[in-house]
């Protein structure tokens, strides 16, 4: 059972990718890129977001089919080896502008994005496509799967929600079955795996032939494991604990002070020590300290202590 990472901005960062490396997922996505970003040379997405591990996956976005193709080239050329066509985002400044979920409008100029991306990549360089059931109305999962393994795609990803839920609701997973049992390609379901119970049941009511997990690993990168755990034995057999968490929050701390040498502090990590610490003892007092605070041995030595007080 393949377990891929979603690319999801301001999280999938370079240091958080290592740490997820750690429970050896199938696939780490980098933060998604914007191809008007790339072609306009965006010193963020080429030096930050495109800061390549071995191995990593790379999810372009946008619809000007010429930029889609010269993002996945350029990106290719660094040595990413699978690059994924996104078609489900539904934020709001991505939807507006004909991007993500609003490609769902228009099943055949998604097929015409993929087509020509293949064409261009070089045959060891994988294609995938992901997307989300619904759009306006519109119930495009099948159709969308079967674009996919049209032009050549190595996989399709279902998210279970329209793009109209967003991340609210339930994911319907009956629909992401569907499209398991009309297309021939392999089929990653997504959408609500927080546990590894959560995947166990999703996995066995699907069919799927892997998951992406998203908001599940935020906070929690042992669910990788978890997962693992439950498809093998049944049960999960590594129960995570309080110290365990507050360990991996310090190691995140110094693993991101050691990849950005040039740079005082990286204020995005504060929210991955917060969902570290989330349900500990203490843990709003420690989250209201940390979002004071802009130094990493300031952040360390507070961790510290919070562990010697559990």
């Amino acid at each position: 059972m393949k377990i891929f990472i979603a690319p999801m901005a301001g999280v999938t960062d370079y240091t958080f990718r290592g740490i997820l490396e750690e429970y050896k997922p199938d696939m780490v996505f980098t933060e998604m890129v914007s191809v008007n970003a790339l072609e306009m040379a965006n010193e963020k997405t080429i030096n930050q977001i495109l800061r390549i591990r071995d191995g990593e996956a790379v999810q372009i976005f946008g619809r000007d089919i010429e930029k889609m193709v010269y993002s996945a080239k350029y990106i290719e050329n660094l040595g990413v080896k699978h690059i994924d066509v996104n078609a489900g985002c539904p934020v709001n400044k991505i939807v507006k502008n004909g991007y993500g979920a609003a490609l769902l409008e228009d099943p055949e100029h998604v097929k015409r994005i993929l087509c020509e991306v293949r064409s261009a990549l070089n045959d060891d360089t994988a294609l995938s496509l992901k997307t989300r059931v619904g759009y306006k109305g519109l119930k495009q999962h099948i159709t969308m799967g079967k674009i996919a393994e049209e032009a050549g795609c190595t996989h399709v990803t279902i998210h279970g929600r329209t793009r109209e839920q967003m991340y609210t609701g339930k994911a319907n997973w009956d629909l992401i079955k569907e499209v398991k049992d009309n297309v021939g390609i392999d089929v990653i379901g997504n959408g609500d795996i927080f546990t590894g119970e959560d995947a166990l049941e999703r996995i066995k009511m699907s069919g799927v032939d892997g998951i992406m997990l998203a908001r599940g690993i935020c906070g929690n990168p042992w669910l990788i494991r978890d997962i693992r755990e439950i498809l093998e034995y049944g049960e999960i057999k590594s129960e995570i604990t309080p110290e365990e968490r507050i360990e991996l929050a310090i190691k995140h701390v110094l693993l991101a002070k050691n990849d950005n040498p040039d740079k005082e502090f990286q204020f995005e990590m504060r929210k991955h020590l917060c969902w570290y610490l989330k349900g500990l003892r203490h843990a709003t007092t420690l989250k209201n300290t940390i979002n004071q605070l802009d130094n990493y041995d300031d952040i360390v030595a507070l961790l510290e202590k919070a562990k010697g007080n559990l």
